[in-house]
């Protein structure tokens, strides 16, 4: 009787194994899936030149704000061709685009709700690698004080994966600014903070009552921030959330920028 349950367990473990590994497999399978479709689109609309992470000819100034020179921020964006035409003809509710490392250059949608684009590419196909998407509660889109952005932590390394890299100061050092390209031109943000929290965070704010609400906010947040940024946040400053799972226990890891350009 002992050897019968003992040849019960193991087949009872086998059986688990091998049902781990198929639906381990179909993950990797439908991340490649939604990965080769943001190929598709790159070659679709830039042919594999993606959008710069800064704008050509940007040049911060020491203490990490913009270089106010001729030659830099809107006027130098204009020379890369975005293409929102032909990525609002692919999807009616792309908004911009969000240019910040080298695993971190994607188109940004803005649904009815914040389900749809959890599980939905940017061409409408049902997959888990999903799509950038900007909070359906910033009902004022680009012109929200805090603007919060969500993507997936991928295990392959794409969407907003390596937000989480943020959390080392070299990284952070090779990796300071992003932009958001809008039909109105190019926005540069410096990043001021990076931290793990939960998913009902005092992080995912949208609105303030005043000044000072607002730089209570920006206090706590710079408060919990794993990397010294150098970076500082005026009452009259406009900040990005970019927020994504670290796949703990509901936790989240979020990137914060303000706009410096």
């Amino acid at each position: 009787m002992g050897h019968k349950i003992k040849w019960i367990v193991l087949l009872l473990l086998a059986a688990v194994f091998v049902f781990s590994g198929i639906q381990l497999y179909r993950s990797v399978m439908e991340y490649k899936v939604g990965e080769n479709e943001y190929d598709r689109l790159a070659q679709e609309v830039y042919a594999d030149t993606l959008p710069p992470v800064v704008p050509e000819g940007f040049q911060p100034d020491a203490g990490g704000q913009e270089d106010e020179t001729e030659g830099t921020g809107q006027d130098a964006a204009l020379s890369f061709d975005i293409g929102h035409e032909k990525l609002r003809e692919i999807n009616k509710d792309y908004i911009g685009w969000l240019a910040m490392n080298d695993n971190i250059n994607y188109p940004i949608v803005q649904g009815a709700d914040n389900t749809y684009y959890l599980t939905h590419t940017f061409y409408g196909t049902q997959n888990k690698a999903g799509t950038i998407f900007m909070a359906a509660e910033n009902e004022e889109g680009w012109d929200a004080k805090n603007i919060i952005i969500y993507g997936h932590n991928i295990k392959n390394n794409t969407m907003f994966a390596t937000l989480m890299q943020y959390e080392d100061q070299a990284f952070f050092e090779q990796h300071r600014y992003f932009s958001i390209y809008t039909e109105e031109g190019v926005s540069v943000y410096a990043i001021f903070a990076a931290f793990r929290t939960g998913e009902s965070s005092e992080a995912y704010q949208y609105g303030f009552a005043d000044d000072e609400d607002f730089m209570n906010y920006i206090a706590l947040m710079q408060s919990w921030s794993v990397i010294n940024t150098g970076i500082g946040v005026d009452p009259d400053d406009q900040i990005i959330t970019l927020s994504t799972c670290t796949n703990v226990n509901n936790g989240r890891f979020i990137v914060q920028g303000v706009k410096i350009e």
